[in-house]
């Protein structure tokens, strides 16, 4: 078969994935601020806090800035060595009614972290019609319980969760973690996923950044007690949900909440490589597919386009030409899906669209470690403590 006619059948390929990739992007719900409610049964916000001091205060503003009534707070401080606690008391004086900080229990064998301390704050949720977790390192709009507890009602869901607007300061951030983000929604098939009546258990995509779940249905299924040893316990408490026949939704939520999840790019590696090594277990074969196809796109687009060039100036022909304007087509349709990326979701420059390649192979890097660090029985680290899987 002539070279000219793989790089044309390669560019159609890539082409194809691309707008399929914009379609579903383009098809995830929204939660508006506008159509927030401001009453309504109780919502009590849940927020696991370890060694959060650089983000604790921000958080803790705007829960208990919420125009959602009534809504109560506990945070739960996982035996923090740095500031949190301290953090933790002012704002626990200062707002005695609303805001209620415990202690977490001692970390029970077979446990990680974040389930132990999400698990103890539900206990303490008394009379709760909702229950809403939400990571310390985000920023809730006043409207959030109020858009959230709208949106589960309207689409009679038993739990939801928002994928918040993503600050991205520095330039590791800006280049590793949208490509994070969309290997996630790759792995995981949204159009699946968006009907919560047929959606299969093993498909649920959920995020533990911002999850609103009725109080009976999480109790039903015995909370994070059932996901109690899952590094990704966002997903498997959704999948878990939807086992049990609970309807769950998946929505994004820029203009109600925004989060900031790492700061360098030690950080990032740390963080995405617990995501990684949980996540590949969660998905199975759809990681390798995820990591396959995004390879296809993101690092052959230019390369397949360089190879068409090279092919047209050796052998001027008309097909090969044809060819390198497929690949050019390809690449382009590639570039202007994450220049829209990047300006639409993450409000950063068009022009970042250019190092996309250089992100996904960052991407790689970290999860090629974190795997190997896990066969080799070292596991990783997040919060200071060490996780074998």
């Amino acid at each position: 078969m002539p070279a000219a006619l793989v790089l044309i059948a390669l560019a159609l390929v890539i082409g194809l994935l691309t707008l399929l990739d914009a379609k579903r992007a383009r098809r995830l719900p929204a939660l508006s601020a506008s159509d927030a409610w401001h009453s309504g049964p109780l919502v009590t916000i849940i927020i696991p806090a370890r060694n959060e001091a650089a983000n604790l205060a921000r958080c803790l503003d705007g829960a208990l800035q919420q125009s959602y009534a009534p809504c109560a707070v506990i945070v739960v401080d996982d035996h923090s060595t740095d500031e949190t606690p301290h953090i933790l008391a002012r704002y626990a004086a200062q707002h005695p009614d609303r805001l209620h900080g415990v202690v977490g229990r001692p970390l029970p064998p077979g446990w990680v972290g974040k389930c132990n301390a999400c698990y103890y704050g539900a206990s303490r949720a008394k009379q709760s019609a909702w229950l809403l977790f939400l990571d310390a390192d985000t920023a809730p709009a006043p409207e959030l319980v109020g858009a959230l507890v709208a949106f589960a009602e309207r689409h009679r869901l038993d739990a939801v969760s928002a994928l918040p607007f993503n600050e991205l300061h520095t330039l590791p951030e800006q280049l590793v973690l949208p490509l994070f983000y969309q290997f996630a929604l790759v792995a995981f098939p949204l159009q699946k996923n968006l009907n919560p009546d047929t959606a299969p258990p093993n498909t649920v995509l959920a995020n533990g950044q911002c999850l609103l779940v009725r109080s009976a249905a999480y109790w039903a299924i015995d909370g994070h007690a059932a996901v109690k040893d899952k590094v990704l316990e966002d997903v498997e408490l959704a999948r878990a949900l939807r086992r049990a026949g609970f309807r769950v939704g998946l929505a994004t939520a820029f203009d109600v909440i925004r989060v900031r999840m790492y700061r360098n790019f030690g950080e990032i590696a740390q963080g995405l490589g617990k995501h990684a090594t949980a996540g590949r277990r969660a998905s199975g074969w759809r990681a390798f597919w995820a990591v396959t196809r995004m390879t296809l796109t993101v690092l052959a687009s230019p390369l397949l386009a360089l190879a068409a060039a090279l092919n047209a100036a050796t052998q001027p022909t008309p097909l090969a030409f044809l060819a390198l304007v497929s690949a050019a087509l390809a690449y382009g349709a590639q570039w202007a899906f994450w220049a829209w990326r990047y300006h639409a979701w993450y409000r950063l420059p068009r022009h970042l669209a250019w190092l996309v390649p250089l992100g996904w192979m960052l991407y790689l890097a970290i999860v090629i470690r974190s795997t190997t660090r896990v066969w080799l029985g070292r596991g990783v680290v997040w919060k200071e403590r060490t996780y074998s899987s």
